[in-house]
């Protein structure tokens, strides 16, 4: 009986020996197996659709000066990490073009609608960007009071004139640049208070949103403010500006940032982009469920650690890794590899 064992043993170690021979004399393992992303091997990040909503009255041109010179503190990252992205600008006077284009008022034509600039929006291939979206932003200053940026982004992204802009499968990104509120209405006739009974809430435009990218707050699309936060911002510009209480409302809403215009230009922008960096961080769905201690992620060659602050960690909800904070995020052409052994229990 011992002597079968023995044989059964060694016959069992030769096939194992012999099958690893076969498959070209490397290390055998049955749980082994490594799964590569992102077509040959390579990192597409997502794409990433801007969208400025800029107040264009009287009080609003130091904030569009500012907002121009300190573009580069946004867009300096996605252009470094190869992101596909399209910048485009409306104002806050957008609202007439839809809502009210048949009313028979001076402002109300559909024209009101389409984005700002030459081109109507900018990408990763405009030459002399950062320019370019100079000239496209600083929209003047000769708007209209009544200051509805929720109906105006609403409208501009509705319109047919904007038709080609979004794409399906891009992160939006809604910035609305003002030192006013918003209080978009039913009404065409200028209310500014919070108590009208056709006040459109908040929360509609995030619905807005959820049906215009057919997607979800924090991981579709987002809405960031640069407007008053507070009454000592307030009234260190001087009268007539108003804390955006609503701005705020929908930031919070659909995890967008909050940005006072008495901070510098410069830490605002980059504080949004930082923010759209992380709701559109690396993701790669695992074809098969993991053993989590086997997993070993690598990045251009450089191995990167467990870290739900720099680094990787699993999702077990959707079977997936995700690249956390910036030091391993991979830029456009990244080689990733995804080693792990599968989990067969």
């Amino acid at each position: 009986m011992k002597n079968k064992l023995v044989v059964s043993l060694i016959a069992l170690a030769s096939f194992a020996l012999f099958s690893s021979c076969e498959k070209g004399g490397g290390d055998f393992s049955i749980l082994s197996e490594s799964s590569q992303f992102q077509q040959a091997s390579t990192f597409v990040p997502r794409k990433l659709d801007v969208l400025f909503v800029v107040d264009n009255s009287g009080s609003m041109s130091s904030s569009q000066t500012n907002l121009a010179n300190n573009f580069p503190s946004f867009i300096n990252y996605f252009k470094s990490k190869g992101y596909d992205f399209r910048i485009a600008v409306t104002t806050t006077d957008a609202f007439y073009g839809d809502q009210f284009v048949s009313s028979g008022c001076s402002l109300c034509n559909i024209s009101q609608t389409e984005f700002r600039g030459t081109p109507k929006f900018v990408d990763n291939n405009t030459p002399d960007l950062e320019a370019t979206f100079a000239a496209n932003v600083q929209v003047g200053t000769t708007g209209a009071p009544d200051e509805r940026a929720f109906s105006s982004f609403k409208a501009a992204l509705g319109s047919s004139l904007n038709a080609t802009f979004h794409r399906p499968d891009a992160f939006l990104s809604v910035i609305i640049v003002s030192d006013e509120e918003d209080f978009s209405h039913d009404d065409i006739s200028q209310n500014e208070s919070y108590s009208q009974p056709t006040l459109h809430s908040a929360a509609s435009y995030k619905t807005f949103l959820e049906t215009f990218t057919a997607g979800q707050a924090t991981s579709d699309f987002s809405v960031s403010t640069i407007s008053i936060l507070d009454e000592t911002c307030r009234a260190s510009l001087g009268s007539g500006r108003k804390i955006g209480v609503r701005y705020m409302e929908l930031a919070d809403l659909t995890g967008g940032t909050k940005n006072s215009l008495c901070t510098s230009f410069a830490t605002i922008l980059d504080n949004i982009s930082t923010s759209i960096a992380t709701q559109t961080q690396a993701q790669f769905q695992l074809n098969k469920k993991p053993v989590i201690e086997s997993i070993r992620v690598i990045i251009d060659g450089v191995l990167v650690p467990e870290s739900t602050v720099d680094g990787w960690s699993y999702d077990s909800v959707s079977n997936s890794i995700k690249i956390n904070g910036s030091t391993y995020q991979p830029s456009a052409g990244s080689s990733i590899t995804i080693n792990f052994d599968p989990d067969i229990t």
